[in-house]
């Protein structure tokens, strides 16, 4: 009688471990999902917002405008998996729990917003502005290979970048402030300034233009060339390099 209840315990127990292991796995691991190649555009409406953050692979368009549109050109059984939500004033976009999309090429965004107040994406894509716009205090906030290309008119600027991003910043701000660590790199040649304060360590490089008061903390391999003629006040260790766009 003992043998035949171990024996049929047995293969009970060894079904409920295969499924644990079964439920683990699926658990732990995000389902792939690979786009279609058939590309579609989808309109959203969210509530208003000031600032954009994404995680993942997006590239994010921006445009002036009274009005906050959100326009997303993917491949189209991806679209259910592409979230774009507001939290507060902050647009945020990212892909669904538990899946990990594939798309047949990069997915395109497109918002329009009447003031920006951040941008801060982890992962690749970027930011791209379709026409200058218009901040008060503004911050921006990268990590991983983020590219982008932004024209801002603001009265003050905080950026924040790391790992490998480029940025390629235009138009006025008079208040700025440069974190940069990593190999990022920043071009802000075409960004008036009246004050920056610049912090750069490792191999990062920064390109700016600065009419007032410049101050430097550069240390390991950082590079900065600056346009104008502050006053500059500087401290610098390693192999760091210094040196003015005449």
């Amino acid at each position: 009688m003992k043998t035949l209840r171990l024996n049929w315990l047995l293969p009970v127990s060894l079904l409920l471990l295969a499924f644990s292991f079964s439920a683990f796995t699926i658990i732990g691991n995000n389902e792939k999902v690979k786009g279609s190649g058939n590309i579609k555009e989808e309109t959203r409406t969210e509530g208003p917002f000031r600032s954009i953050s994404t995680s993942g692979s997006y590239n994010v368009y921006i445009t002036p405008g009274s009005k906050n549109d959100i326009r997303i050109e993917a491949d189209d059984n991806l679209l259910p998996f592409i979230v774009t939500k507001v939290s507060g004033e902050n647009l945020e976009i990212y892909s669904k729990k538990g899946y990990d999309i594939k798309p047949s090429k990069t997915i395109n965004i497109y918002v329009t917003m009447d003031q920006l107040e951040g941008l801060s994406s982890s992962g690749s894509g970027g930011f791209y502005s379709k026409g200058k716009l218009k901040g008060g205090n503004v911050k921006f906030s990268f990590s991983g290979s983020t590219n982008t290309e932004i024209d801002l008119d603001a009265s003050a600027l905080k950026v924040e970048v790391s790992g490998s991003s480029h940025l390629n910043l235009k138009g006025s701000v008079p208040a700025t402030r440069y974190d940069i660590s990593g190999s990022a790199d920043v071009e802000a040649l075409d960004m008036q300034s009246s004050d920056a304060q610049i912090s750069i360590s490792g191999s990062g490089k920064l390109d700016v233009a600065v009419a007032k008061k410049l101050d430097l903390n550069v240390s390991g391999m950082g590079k900065i060339r600056y346009k104008g003629t502050p006053v500059i006040n500087q401290s610098s260790s390693g192999m760091a390099k210094i040196s003015k766009i005449d």
